[in-house]
């Protein structure tokens, strides 16, 4: 007689932390000018795996919330010397919105194969001008081999905008990029 052995891939429903990653945020001004800001962890960033759902075929899908995160870097172009912080996750700011993501992990494919993740962020950017935030979302995805995601790299596409708290249009996200 054989036994499956089922390998848990993460504790689920529980808070996780993950102690240090590297990000990039680029901004760009209305009037053009723009930077690309390295960025660090300023402390622990806090997330929740769901149980998974497991389809017909035997897919796994695994949904997530990063519920704080703080980075923190200096502007170096469009504030010399300034401090910049990227906050995310509905526990980072009176006013923040939930951060979501996913996990598709097909059923012939093991987690430490790779497979594909995408997250969903609004974010508050506080800038020296100013705190701004996103209204569309920033959809940033990459590719996952464990959880948490140690050795995965996460990228945006397209331009966000960023708005100031009486709704004027102030920066545009254009990229935005986290690797653990």
């Amino acid at each position: 007689m054989t036994h499956a052995v089922t390998r848990t891939l993460t504790e689920f429903d529980v808070v996780q932390q993950l102690d240090y990653a590297e990000s990039e945020v680029g901004l760009r001004t209305m009037d053009g000018r723009s930077e690309r800001v390295l960025m660090k962890t300023a402390c622990p960033t806090e997330f929740i795996v769901h149980q998974p759902e497991v389809n017909d075929r035997g897919d796994l899908h695994l949904s997530l919330e990063i519920i704080r995160f703080e980075l923190v870097g200096v502007s170096e172009t469009l504030w010399p010397g300034e401090k910049v912080s990227v906050l995310g996750g509905a526990l980072s700011a009176p006013d923040a919105r939930p951060i979501l993501g996913s996990v598709h992990i097909p059923a012939d494919r093991s987690l430490e194969e790779g497979v594909t993740s995408e997250q969903v962020l609004y974010l508050t950017v506080e800038t020296p001008i100013g705190t701004l935030h996103n209204t569309t979302p920033i959809r940033m995805t990459g590719t996952l081999y464990r959880i948490p995601p140690l050795g995965s790299r996460f990228e945006s596409k397209g331009d966000v905008p960023l708005y100031t708290p009486q709704g004027e249009r102030f920066l545009e996200l254009w990229a935005c990029a986290n690797e653990a």
